[in-house]
């Protein structure tokens, strides 16, 4: 798709979505519930940036999402700071807070990366967690409502987000940033050789992916009004932002928001029916998706797309 082909659908795609709750009977649940979708959908489009187009699959990203979120609530609770400020503080520690860890350990590649993620993710939790005067502990932060947006209102922020995202995803996906991305997913040594300074790239795809990961951490704390490390920093959240991708296409453009799409809608269900379950079954569903279509949904349409060129033809 040409790139003005593509904004044009962009823009008619999110005015769409900006004046649908207004022309449409939506009940509460569900205007509440898409506004939070649009929030994962850009915190996985976020993810994507590393663990797509890098090819670094971190399990820590849960890390990010929790130092926003807090951050932005402290900022919340001790200024008079618009929200919408504190998200965006919330998102810049965060990708601060993103290249403290990361900056040594993506030298790592493939398996040992995604370990040492895991490390990093697991000790901000327990961190998050003893350190009560910040984060409350176990007992986590309430903010008030006086001076945040309401659920209603945070739709048209998530898709405000969800907006940003996707340009940003676009952008680098066809910049020369982009091409070095791509060039270090394929060798990192190769794409040196060619000019290409991995550290830098992977530096500055960091910081993005970690600030937009953060600034959705502080909507996540508006939209509950209530958080906690457990929450906040679970390794439950790493594991939905990469699920997120691998169901809509890991490495593409869009693949992240389709991934979001149904990642809500079956967490919804199984989370009402399942509660016990839902993570084994989302595990069976990442390893099938793995097994027979590695580019998630995405894959899968491409796929349909050839096998009807075919039938077009011959009709």
């Amino acid at each position: 798709m040409s790139r003005v082909r593509f904004l044009l659908a962009f823009a008619a795609a999110l005015a769409a979505l900006w004046v649908a709750p207004l022309v449409l009977p939506i009940g509460d649940y569900t205007h509440n519930i898409v506004g939070l979708t649009f929030m994962f959908m850009a915190a996985a489009l976020a993810w994507n940036w590393l663990g797509g187009y890098v090819g670094q699959i971190s399990f820590g990203h849960a890390a990010m999402f929790g130092v926003g979120g807090f951050v932005a609530a402290r900022i919340m609770l001790s200024s008079g700071l618009p929200f919408s400020v504190a998200w965006l503080l919330g998102g810049l520690a965060a990708g601060l807070f993103g290249l403290l860890w990361g900056h040594p350990t993506l030298r790592l590649r493939g398996p040992y990366f995604s370990i040492a993620t895991i490390g990093v993710g697991e000790a901000t939790r327990l961190v998050a967690t003893y350190w009560s005067d910040f984060t409350g502990g176990s007992s986590g932060l309430s903010l008030p409502l006086a001076g945040n947006p309401t659920k209603y209102q945070l739709y048209w922020y998530g898709l405000y987000l969800l907006g940003g995202a996707v340009l940003i995803s676009y952008g680098l996906a066809r910049s020369r940033i982009g091409l070095g991305l791509s060039a270090i997913k394929e060798d990192v040594e190769a794409a040196g050789d060619l000019g290409v300074n991995p550290t830098l790239y992977q530096d500055i795809v960091l910081f993005l992916s970690g600030t937009m990961v953060g600034v959705c951490g502080g909507f996540y704390a508006s939209y509950q009004a209530f958080i906690d490390p457990q929450d906040m920093f679970s390794f439950d959240r790493s594991i939905g932002l990469i699920l997120m991708a691998v169901i809509g296409g890991i490495g593409t453009v869009l693949g992240p928001v389709w991934g979001a799409i149904v990642f809500v809608i079956i967490q919804e269900f199984l989370l009402a029916n399942y509660s016990e379950l839902y993570l084994g079954l989302y595990g069976a569903l990442l390893i099938l998706i793995i097994l027979f279509e590695p580019l998630g949904l995405t894959g899968l349409v491409r796929r349909l797309h050839r096998l009807a060129i075919p039938v077009r033809r011959a009709t």
